[in-house]
């Protein structure tokens, strides 16, 4: 799953989420980790169509 491309405007993998969750250390709630994951990826900064998508890596992530 971690190959799996969530945002294809700023190619941010499933990986690339994870990775930018553990650099922050320390799990809030879902939408304060989406801003965190979107500051360091930049996923759904595009088109914005991932947004649900990386809302629910990070949800399965954090669970």
């Amino acid at each position: 799953m971690e190959n799996i491309m969530i945002c294809n405007c700023m190619q941010v993998s499933v990986a690339d989420i994870e990775k930018a969750l553990h650099e922050g250390q320390q799990f809030a709630d879902v939408e304060k980790q989406f801003d965190k994951v979107q500051a360091i990826t930049h996923c759904s900064t595009g088109c914005g169509g991932c947004h649900d998508k990386v809302l629910d890596v990070i949800s399965e992530l954090m669970g």
